[in-house]
């Protein structure tokens, strides 16, 4: 019985020492795996710097520049960028805002904008009981390189006179 009991805390023995020496890192080993692979929120660390890529950070958006605008184009620049506001800053009933009572949303999307980088022309027409302008936009989210291509539709009802706002009517 003793016998085997030393059988078998020698083998024990060997087998850590074996498995320890398998798991030793020689200095060579750690610099050839200076590349490591991450998840979509950590960096990828190469040499001393780091690599990041647009999918890694939630920067802040890249908002359209109000400067260039006035009267109601003004206006409907401004609701674009609230919109990509209150999708950085998660914010539903912001976002929820800026539509109108008719518009097909139901609540404010997943993903965020990280800028709006060609814009065509804001048209504005007059109709029955509306005013409405229309603008046609290629859009870059976070955490994604496709570009979206986005018909913005917008609506100010006459019947509210002079205090009628410009709302977001739909998206396609």
């Amino acid at each position: 019985m003793i016998r085997k009991f030393a059988f078998i805390s020698s083998l024990s023995i060997i087998l850590l020492v074996a498995g320890g020496c398998q798991n030793k890192t020689e200095p060579e080993d750690t610099q050839k795996s200076a590349v490591s692979t991450s998840s979509e929120h950590e960096s990828v660390e190469q040499g001393e710097g780091a690599v990041y890529s647009a999918q890694d950070e939630d920067v802040p958006p890249q908002y359209v520049d109000e400067s260039k605008y006035s009267g109601d184009e003004l206006a409907i620049v401004k609701l674009m960028n609230a919109r990509m506001r209150y999708l950085y800053e998660q914010d539903e009933e912001g976002y929820m805002s800026l539509f109108t009572a008719e518009a097909p949303f139901t609540g404010k999307p997943g993903y965020k904008i990280r800028n709006i980088f060609s814009m065509s022309e804001i048209t504005i027409t007059e109709q029955r009981n509306i005013y409405q302008a229309t603008v046609k936009v290629t859009e870059l989210r976070q955490a994604d390189e496709m570009e979206y291509n986005q018909m913005m539709v917008f609506w100010k009802k006459k019947a509210d006179g002079d205090a009628a706002q410009w709302k977001i009517a739909d998206i396609d």
